[in-house]
């Protein structure tokens, strides 16, 4: 099973700096017309809201903010100031050779072939070089692309990949803790349906129930 929190345990994670891509909040979000289960208010109360009360010390691009719908940016807004701060590229582009080369092998990856000033993937690539360059080590992301690229480039060998399983293993602790398992079954829906792909990439267990058992070392 790969997890980067063989090396840094769960409950260290959270007072680690931690950057949140638009993923976050669009999980479902092609189901959400169709599947009460999967409106921005279940989600939020399955894993948004126990992320946004867990983290210490969390980190939104701009440009990954400029994503987000009405209800997410509400939400987020609840939190500035407190333990979520927007960052910003301030300029470094084309100024700081540091930050422009990370960025320019970031975009010029053959899984993202980005061109700066497109929309696609913009919150990614921006956000993946903020955290190279402040040497913010956790990233947090559902998204395949951002996880493959990570692997292969040396710009990026310091920062850890959160995935969406390890979203939900925090969403379960964070209702155990409160000793409330009303939300338990639809943490697992979530899981087998969301983490599919997650769970091929890293040999996770097939069901929640397995990975959290899986993952009582690192918690």
């Amino acid at each position: 099973m790969i997890t980067p929190l063989s090396k840094t345990a769960l409950h260290d994670l959270l007072n680690k700096p931690i950057l949140f891509d638009a993923n976050i909040f669009m999980v479902g979000i092609q189901d959400r017309i169709s599947d009460k289960n999967c409106s921005f208010e279940n989600m939020k109360q399955l894993y948004i809201k126990p992320l946004f009360e867990s983290f210490t010390d969390i980190y939104i691009h701009e440009e990954v903010y400029k994503e987000l719908d009405d209800e997410s940016k509400c939400f987020v807004d609840s939190y500035v100031g407190k333990n979520v701060t927007i960052v910003k590229e301030n300029g470094l582009y084309g100024k700081d050779p540091k930050y422009t080369t990370i960025f320019n092998n970031i975009s010029k990856h053959e899984l993202v072939n980005y061109k700066r000033g497109n929309s696609k993937d913009r919150g990614e690539v921006y956000s993946l070089a903020y955290a190279a360059y402040h040497n913010m080590n956790y990233f947090c992301s559902k998204e395949i692309m951002v996880d493959n690229v990570a692997r292969e480039l040396d710009d990026l060998k310091d920062i850890d990949i959160i995935t969406f399983d390890i979203i939900l293993l925090q969403a379960y602790a964070y209702y155990a803790q409160k000793q409330d398992n009303s939300y338990s079954k639809g943490l697992k829906s979530l899981y087998k349906k969301y983490c599919s792909d997650v769970i091929k990439r890293h040999g996770l267990p097939n069901t929640l129930g397995g990975y959290i058992k899986a993952c009582q070392d690192y918690l």
